[in-house]
């Protein structure tokens, strides 16, 4: 016979795999940012499933994105949603974000607009900028990026 403690576990761990699977990050999701083969700006977005700002500012940037398919901007998504792991320090370091993630890692909510070569971050988009905001941010990104090349 069951007890009740062990049922309350079972339906716990049954609630988490459940949101693990909703809220869970796919290949498809990533497949939503583009990347252009010789970016002159890095958008970085550090997200996580549990993030409430990160559900109102990945719809945004999801929206925009097509905008810029044909730009020198690639779109990378660093996603901490179970926790702060090795694999999301190395992806961080091949796309060439490894000096800033230090600085940001486990925050999540926002975006970091980086010029390339440099490594300076220019701007950010958070949940503040519409996606005309964000539009103009990238845009300004990449042309005064491309000036300084």
């Amino acid at each position: 016979m069951k007890t009740t403690k062990d049922i309350l576990f079972f339906a716990v761990l049954a609630l988490g795999v459940g949101l693990f699977a909703a809220f869970g990050r796919t290949s498809a999701t990533d497949a939503a940012y583009s990347y252009a083969e010789e970016p002159e700006i890095i958008a970085a977005t550090f997200s996580s499933a549990w993030c409430s700002s990160c559900k109102i500012l990945e719809p945004r940037l999801k929206a925009i994105v097509p905008d810029f398919a044909d730009q020198p901007v690639k779109f990378v998504k660093l996603d901490f949603t179970l926790g702060q792991r090795g694999a999301v320090a190395d992806k961080a370091a091949r796309e060439g974000l490894g000096h800033i993630y230090p600085q940001f890692k486990g925050a999540t909510g926002f975006t970091l607009l980086v010029d390339a070569d440099t490594g300076d971050i220019v701007d950010s988009l958070t949940i503040r900028h519409s996606e005309k905001a964000m539009r103009a941010a990238i845009a300004q990104a990449i042309a005064t990026a491309s000036r300084e090349s």
